[in-house]
């Protein structure tokens, strides 16, 4: 009920403030070889979650043009995910951007259907850039910075440092401190705070206090936030490592309380500023979700208490996407909803199914290990079905490839193509095929992951039907 409140608060906070301010953008260009594509582009609602959020969709006509309006009310970061390639630029209020993007080069099967296949990141071009513009700043700077970055890198990891940092910045900010941008002046300053980390890796609490104590927090610049994250990635172990920094974090974790683990971080003098110490737990609870030396219930109901006092409306909104990465696919929890088609164009939603289970499963028909397990769903659908509902998403590139294999084999459970919703593979946070979930009549996961039908699933089902007098 708290989170509902504070959401509805939320909403209000941002339409009557920063939608007043806001002002359009527009994205157009020329790009023959994405005709008839959509092309989407993103944001990041924070950069603790890394939360995508559609800012602006449009089409690619016959003869290549675009154009795509959205709007936003300070220098933003907008990133397109485009074949093999993941684009991105900095986009200003009230300017338009004509944008040239790199030929169309799709994933192959094998990239599409690798979980861990990393798009290449390119900062786009844009027509007729002028020196002084953001884009050309950043990128230039860039070039340089990374030029470095990875030499500093290994040097680090040699053991024997002998990379000059500060020579190195002071050559830089020659070439690029004459222009007059806040925006570039902090995200040049942060890139040099991310290349003194990596070189000196055993200096943090430094760094810390010298670029995050009593500063500004500058929640939308990616070279702040990016080291941000890493300054304080898992800065509850990180904190915990004395003996009485065990017992502290420990405690305050245990006894569910916030305003105790606020005074047990509070003993760093980097976070005397609360408004930091409130970010750093904000990202110290995103992380000790995926550790299981924590208790998740626990970094719930601390997570809550911290919703429910903030007053920070960048917290309350990165408090919300925890809250909603970390609990959508936990046992007892509602998964995120979904509308797929059938081979024969019919729209299906998770709810079609409510009463009965559903045996939910993430697949290819190019999968061997799925061609495999096929078989053995066909005999547990066949001798569940009156309580069990089988739906096999199929990840196939084409829906075409789907009903070929349907008219080979005649399966008769629901088989579903992701092709209106490919989002529902990261939905699922789906790494591998099959991946499997079982869930409730009341549309609640059980069972997160679930067993395959090689794993046992089927007498795992029997026990569970029988223990709740259904058999």
């Amino acid at each position: 009920m708290v989170f509902l409140k504070k959401t509805l608060q939320l909403i209000t906070i941002f339409l009557l403030a920063p939608l007043a301010l806001a002002a359009q953008v527009t994205l157009s260009g020329n790009a023959p070889s994405y005709a008839g594509e959509e092309l989407v582009f993103f944001k990041y609602a924070d950069y603790v979650t890394q939360t995508e959020e559609v800012v602006a969709r449009c089409n690619v006509d016959e003869k290549g043009n675009f154009k795509c309006d959205l709007k936003v009310d300070e220098i933003t970061y907008v990133f397109n995910h485009l074949g093999i390639y993941r684009i991105y630029l900095f986009v200003e209020p009230q300017k338009n951007y004509q944008l040239v993007l790199p030929e169309h080069e799709p994933k192959t099967e094998q990239q599409r259907l690798n979980p861990y296949f990393r798009e290449v990141d390119l900062h786009v071009g844009i027509a007729n850039m002028k020196p002084n513009d953001l884009n050309y700043l950043i990128s230039t700077f860039d070039l340089q910075f990374n030029q470095h970055f990875d030499d500093i890198v290994k040097d680090a990891y040699s053991g024997n440092p002998t990379m000059p940092i500060d020579s190195l910045t002071a050559k830089m900010e020659g070439l690029f401190s004459p222009f007059n941008n806040p925006f570039f002046d902090s995200y040049r300053n942060y890139r040099y705070g991310l290349l003194s980390q990596i070189a000196l890796m055993q200096q943090s609490r430094s760094i810390s206090s010298n670029y995050f104590e009593n500063k500004p927090i500058l929640y939308n610049n990616p070279a702040y936030m990016e080291l941000f994250n890493l300054l304080f990635d898992k800065y509850f172990l990180f904190f915990a490592h004395s003996d009485s920094g065990t017992s502290d974090i420990d405690r305050a974790t245990n006894r569910r309380s916030y305003s105790q683990l606020k005074r047990t971080l509070a003993q760093d003098d980097v976070l005397a500023n609360d408004t930091l110490l409130e970010l750093v737990i904000l990202k110290g609870l995103h992380d000790g979700f995926f550790d299981d030396r924590f208790s998740r219930g626990a970094l719930l109901a601390i997570l809550d208490s911290l919703y429910s006092q903030s007053l920070i409306p960048e917290h309350l909104l990165i408090a919300e996407n925890i809250r909603s990465k970390v609990t959508r696919l936990l046992p007892g929890f509602v998964p995120a909803p979904f509308e797929l088609y059938t081979i024969d164009e019919k729209l299906v939603k998770l709810n079609d199914f409510e009463g009965k289970y559903v045996y939910l499963n993430f697949c290819s028909t190019t999968s061997y290990t799925c061609l495999q397990e096929f078989p053995l769903l066909e005999t547990i659908y066949e001798k569940y079905k009156k309580h069990l509902e089988i739906v096999t998403i199929a990840v196939d590139q084409e829906i075409g490839d789907l009903e070929l294999f349907l008219g080979q084999t005649n399966y008769e459970w629901t088989f579903l193509h992701y092709g209106n919703k490919p989002d529902i593979v990261r939905d699922f946070d789906i790494r591998a095929f099959p991946t499997y979930f079982l869930i409730g009549p009341d549309r609640r996961l059980i069972t997160s992951p679930a067993p395959s039908p090689k794993e046992n699933f089927e007498q795992q089902f029997f026990n569970m039907l029988r223990s709740r007098g259904k058999l």
